[in-house]
């Protein structure tokens, strides 16, 4: 299995300078892909914040909340990251790590909360390479970052 992160999703579905080579990235690795339940989050998330800023004119965490409170959450938002989930192939796993692991983690590979979640994920399923634009997860040493 391999693990692709959020950025690469992000950069497929909102055609920015990155989008040719996060493509490139999955046509050189095929294999089962995979994304836990942080990055499923956080591309929701993200593809929100972009579908409300582009087409709303909405800017900010605290404008996105309110906006999605008066209208409803965006369903073209949901409905794009399901279809290129299921385009790409890409299985929904759950998040898996221990308390003591994360805390672990952050400190001696200086990540983030995300990226020390995702990397203790791809930890317990067995999973040894990563599709991630990230160089954090370079100093983590059970993970292969796809060149």
């Amino acid at each position: 299995m391999i693990f692709v992160d959020t950025n690469i999703l992000y950069h497929i579905l909102h055609k920015t300078p990155r989008t040719g080579e996060a493509l490139i990235l999955l046509e050189e690795n095929p294999g089962d892909y995979a994304v836990d339940t942080v990055v499923h989050n956080e591309i929701i998330y993200a593809s929100t914040r972009h579908y409300l800023e582009h087409r709303h004119g909405v800017k900010g965490a605290y404008s996105a909340r309110k906006w999605i409170k008066k209208h409803g959450y965006p369903e073209e938002v949901v409905n794009t990251v399901r279809e290129l989930l299921k385009r790409l192939n890409i299985r929904l796993i759950s998040s898996m790590y221990t308390e003591h692991d994360l805390y672990k983690a952050l400190v001696e590979f200086r990540l983030l909360p995300s990226d020390a979640i995702v990397a203790l994920t791809c930890k317990h399923y067995g999973i040894d390479t990563i599709l991630t634009f990230d160089e954090d997860f370079k100093r983590v040493p059970w993970l292969k970052v796809a060149p």
